[in-house]
């Protein structure tokens, strides 16, 4: 059993048997693992909408002896390995208050997935795109791995210390701007947490590297909508009207100096206009309306209040030319700050697993995660997973997305022993 207790040279025979047995269970456990994140690539859903997914997760966790709570946060679940001794008591519960979580994120993205696999999406304009499925295989994964270990004794009283979070909606918010971590949150999924651990798969990084970062590392996330209005009318007679598409022109030409001459170009931010749409679509009529969708990432929190005011400074071009706007910005996610201490059990679990050569400390990255909120009321740690196909990188958020499924097993050891070396020394 693992003892908290031995003295250091027990302590080091000890991890080194326990990283042993981790890789051995990965390895053990890998085409399970791997089966099951092409299941759900195959049938993905989308945000809010991951009933079948979750229940295949239940199923999965129950299967393996967890006690698993469900409709947390709407479609996510939480589970933990049901206690050894039913019989034992409070005091003895009392005793073991460190708590560690696992999450992974369970939803897909809207895009059409292009890939020639046999194990391509069945469901029309819905696809895998952002790697959750790989990220709800790793943690089903680091399940079976920590689940044998409690069986085998060698866990010791892992059952009270190790939660999972399977969570819905990464990728979007509801009507009330909350996504799938804030409603978790609310449903009590971090109650008596001390610790969590997270993981994201990236294509552009060599299957076996672990990328890790104390500290920042993914930015906040703002995102906006804009209409602009003006007035119809016949193409033929462009003077009766205000062309709603030349204000529109003018104002993505002025939001697009917000960057580059609003703020210092010491201070990362970048602004993205992903979407631009008109009331009509006719070769002979004036728009009387077009919308604009954008999103805004930075790290740090005052550039949410420069980035809203410049933008309402910068449509005034609208008003300028005789029409108008509204404007309606929503803060989304905080920017991602790895906790030391987690982030130090991670490092020592990645580099008994892969090497320390292996480790890399990635740059701040602009992309957001809303992982970010667990990182304000925990001690959490977000880590990168190599999981680039060999000569053939891919992107993210593409029809074309795909991963290298050896990294489901590092994915699925690392969730595990960092669990295991957090408890250990905390």
């Amino acid at each position: 059993m693992l003892n908290l207790n031995q003295d250091q040279s027990q302590n080091s025979a000890q991890n080194k048997t326990l990283t042993d047995q981790v890789k051995a269970l990965a390895e053990k456990h890998f085409e399970r693992v791997r089966q099951l994140r092409r299941t759900i690539h195959q049938n993905p859903e989308l945000s809010f909408s991951e009933s079948s997914t979750s229940k295949l997760v239940a199923k999965e966790l129950q299967e393996l002896g967890y006690t698993v709570k469900t409709g947390i946060g709407g479609t996510g679940l939480t589970a933990e390995l049901a206690p050894v001794d039913a019989k034992k008591n409070a005091k003895e519960k009392a005793a073991t208050t460190a708590v560690i979580g696992i999450r992974a994120d369970m939803d897909a993205l809207p895009i059409q997935e292009e890939n020639p696999v046999a194990y391509c999406s069945n469901h029309k304009g819905v696809m895998h795109a952002c790697g959750h499925d790989a990220h709800t295989a790793c943690g089903l994964g680091a399940a079976m791995i920590l689940a044998d270990l409690h069986q085998s004794g060698l866990a010791g009283n892992l059952p009270t210390k190790v939660r999972f979070l399977f969570q819905p909606a990464e990728e979007c918010t509801n009507d009330s701007g909350k996504s799938g971590a804030t409603l978790m949150m609310e449903d009590g999924a971090l109650e008596g947490l001390s610790a969590l651990v997270g993981l994201h798969v990236f294509p552009s990084i060599p299957t076996g590297m672990i990328g890790l970062k104390e500290g920042p590392l993914l930015a906040a996330c703002d995102t906006f909508d804009i209409k602009i209005t003006g007035k119809g009318c016949h193409g033929a007679y462009p003077q009766d009207g205000i062309d709603a598409i030349v204000l529109a022109a003018q104002a993505v030409q002025a939001i697009q100096t917000i960057t580059s001459r609003r703020k210092s170009a010491l201070n990362p931010c970048v602004i993205t206009l992903g979407g631009l749409r008109s009331t009509t679509y006719a070769p002979n009529i004036v728009a009387e309306a077009v919308e604009l969708t954008g999103t805004a990432r930075y790290f740090d929190p005052q550039m949410s209040t420069l980035t809203r005011t410049e933008l309402e400074r910068a449509l005034g071009v609208v008003r300028s030319l005789g029409g108008d706007f509204e404007l309606k910005y929503k803060h989304e996610n905080p920017p991602l700050i790895n906790d030391p201490t987690m982030t130090e059990a991670v490092r020592q679990a990645a580099s008994k697993l892969a090497g320390r050569e292996q480790i890399l400390e990635p740059g701040l990255q602009l992309g957001a995660e809303d992982f970010s909120f667990y990182c304000q009321h925990t001690k959490a740690c977000f880590l990168v997973l190599g999981a680039m196909i060999e000569g053939d990188i891919r992107t993210l958020h593409t029809p074309s997305f795909d991963i290298d499924e050896e990294a489901l097993k590092l994915g699925s050891a690392i969730l595990a022993l960092s669990t295991l070396e957090f408890l250990q020394n905390n």
